[in-house]
């Protein structure tokens, strides 16, 4: 699906359209970046849990 597929459906202006898909484009570069900031926080988040367990984890049910 190209960029202007969007807009023929929504019957936007192509220039509409292309201005979201830029807009969209920033949003998932800034989400990329700030999870790639934060994999170490992550990481270590992981390994806690790992260690300890969550709270309430034994009141689970697993079945």
């Amino acid at each position: 699906m190209s960029r202007i597929d969007p807009a023929k459906k929504n019957e936007l202006p192509v220039s509409d359209a292309l201005e979201n898909a830029s807009r969209v484009s920033a949003v998932e570069a800034e989400k990329k970046k700030w999870m790639e900031d934060n994999r170490a926080a992550f990481a270590a988040y992981d390994a806690l849990v790992d260690r300890l367990g969550l709270f309430g984890e034994e009141y689970r049910n697993f079945e």
